[in-house]
């Protein structure tokens, strides 16, 4: 028997040094004849199974991580190895259970935390994710991939400032690590700093030089805040090392920004979408889709945006279910009117008069061009997209859920309470100028006006719009950032169906509500400048000021802009997006009820 124990004991270690340098078949031979002869060896099933892992055999892992929990089923490492091989299976729910179990027999397992919190992230689960990496990171605070991830999913959830202390962390453990770098040049870019984000590309450039892949993001940086030539240096640096999908997509976006649409389309054509991971097929094809539209070939463009689109929903944990309860939300957003809200706000004094503009509507109305435009103003100041307003509602729930009177039983205290909270939110993101009003764009802030107006009573509403068609046709051929919101735009039906919904809620507020409000048509902007911007800025009075008129220069130096529209706005105005529908005629169809009324409504029945 001694002699035996030995026997193993050296040819385990010698499976453990062929599985070092990776010469996996040799390692495999070795475990598969310790297991034969003594198949209570728990240590070598567990390795056995991690063999058959990295050499792909998943059912034969899975297999061996079942008989170490058979063989010893109260060792959190059984449960563990089991757990990995489901989870390369992509069978998350099971390996969520197994992890669990390994947590419940040992709650100091670092390492489970955050393999939990990864099956939690790429489910969509986020705040479960959350608590699972900083659980891990609590029990081993130098634990650098989890540091990063945890980063990964605050910044998913627009928790900027915790996100960036984060990743500082870990920085200060591996002070040129590239991805640190990269995941910090993404929050600076959500936060709107520009000069930082693109600081930390250069230093995740310097950190590691050969790779392809920081390149390429480092040029489109460069192409998305108006720095066409430099981004075109980055391509051709990259493509001097290697050609990769990423830089012909940068290569792509940046001829199409010196107008060569044919120059762009030549080189998305020389990528098999089908050789690309979803995320990266879905950009290619709705840039390739948005190409043909711009040499008015529709015919082309349609079946792109909707591959493009389909690809794009199957990369991200967002789907129909998403798109669905979305929907719901847009519809229960009317709950909270009531005849009892209407009559305590009409006999409730205003408060001081600090109240925000709140520039709202679908997304694509031209909200991103009427900021820049306002911004330039002297007299005000405006706020890109941040939750500030979700902030007061984050907040109300807390206290009062969804209940239908919610708003009305609000006290002086808490309305009080409530614009704290906006007013926080707002000076994590935006460094106030004395003296100037506050304009708040986040078109689908729209949702919200019966919580803003509770709390802000004197605020006013510029309400963006532009023709029905045009504006769902634009949402549904952009690919927009990953959340539940903008799953709605998936397909041309569903973008239908969610503008039905929140414009119909508008309909249904400025029946209920005295609201002061501004509405103003993309269309009539770009026709006639002065006069509809002069009308907009008597609405509120602050007068006309030349400084107006420079909007696309300071578009330019804005930093950057984190929509859609960052390489439309940096334009002079123009005409060619004006009934862009038209040529889409056929796929409106069948949808054409649903919107006419609407178009009616809007005036744009002409």
């Amino acid at each position: 028997m001694a002699k035996r124990n030995q026997l193993t004991h050296l040819k385990k270690r010698q499976a453990d040094q062929l599985a070092k340098e990776n010469r996996l078949e040799e390692a495999l031979v070795l475990y598969e004849s310790v297991c034969r002869t003594d198949k209570m060896d728990v240590e070598a099933w567990m390795k056995l199974s991690a063999i058959q892992r990295r050499l792909g055999n998943s059912r034969e892992a899975e297999a061996c991580g079942r008989q170490v929990v058979t063989l010893q089923p109260t060792l959190a490492l059984a449960h563990y190895t089991l757990a990995i091989a489901l989870e390369y299976q992509g069978k998350m729910e099971e390996a969520l259970a197994c992890y669990d179990k390994a947590l419940k027999l040992d709650p100091g397992f670092a390492l489970v935390h955050y393999l939990r919190g990864n099956i939690l992230h790429h489910t969509g689960r986020l705040d479960e994710a959350l608590i699972g990496y900083r659980k891990a990171i609590a029990l081993k605070p130098d634990f650098f991939e989890a540091m990063i991830n945890l980063a990964a999913v605050l910044t998913k959830l627009d928790q900027l400032d915790e996100a960036n202390e984060t990743l500082r962390q870990a920085l200060k453990l591996r002070p040129n690590a590239a991805e640190v770098l990269i995941n910090l040049a993404n929050v600076a870019e959500r936060k709107g700093q520009a000069a930082e984000a693109l600081l930390f590309l250069q230093r995740a450039v310097c950190s590691r030089p050969d790779s392809v892949e920081i390149i390429a993001r480092l040029a489109a940086f460069l192409e998305k805040i108006g720095q066409v030539e430099e981004a075109k240096a980055q391509v051709r640096r990259g493509l001097s090392i290697s050609k990769t999908p990423a830089l012909a997509l940068v290569a792509a976006r940046v001829a199409r920004a010196e107008g060569q649409l044919r120059e762009a389309l030549t080189i998305l054509e020389e990528v098999d979408p089908e050789s690309l991971d979803h995320r990266m097929a879905g950009e290619f094809l709705i840039l390739q889709g948005q190409i043909f539209d711009g040499l008015k070939d529709a015919e082309k463009a349609f079946p792109l945006f909707m591959e493009g689109n389909r690809r794009l929903a199957l990369a991200t944990q967002y789907g129909e279910g998403d798109a669905s309860r979305y929907l719901e939300r847009i519809r229960s957003a009317s709950q909270f009117l009531s005849d009892r809200l209407v009559k305590v706000m009409s006999n409730q004094p205003y408060m001081d008069d600090q109240s925000p503009v709140f520039l709202v509507g679908f997304p694509r109305s031209g909200t991103t061009l009427l900021e820049q435009i306002l911004d330039c103003h002297p007299a005000l100041q405006t706020l890109e997209e941040m939750p500030a307003a979700a902030a007061m509602e984050q907040v109300l729930q807390g206290w009062l859920g969804d209940r239908q009177e919610a708003l009305a039983e609000l006290d002086s205290a808490q309305i009080s309470e409530l614009r704290n909270a906006y007013f926080t939110e707002v000076a994590r993101h935006l460094e106030r100028r004395p003296g100037t009003m506050l304009v708040d764009k986040l078109p689908l802030n729209l949702i919200r006006i019966p919580l803003i107006w509770r709390v802000f009573p004197n605020a006013r509403f510029i309400l963006a719009l532009r023709h029905p068609c045009d504006v769902c046709l634009s949402c549904f051929m952009q690919s927009f950032t990953a959340n539940e919101a903008m799953s709605s735009f998936s397909t041309l039906g569903s973008t239908i169906k969610t503008y039905e919904a929140v414009m119909g809620l508008w309909q249904e507020f400025i029946r209920v509500l005295p609201l002061r409000y501004h509405a103003i048509r993309y269309e009539d902007l770009v026709t006639d400048f002065e006069k509809e911007t002069r009308a907009l800025l008597d609405f509120l009075g602050v007068g006309w000021n030349e400084a107006v008129l420079n909007h696309t220069e300071h578009a330019k130096q804005s930093g950057v802009i984190n929509t859609p529209s960052y390489h439309q706005v940096t334009q002079p105005i123009y005409q060619h997006a004006k009934y862009r529908w038209k040529r889409y005629a056929r796929e409106f169809e069948p949808m054409m009820p649903i919107l006419q009324p609407f178009i009616d409504r809007f005036g744009y029945d002409d």
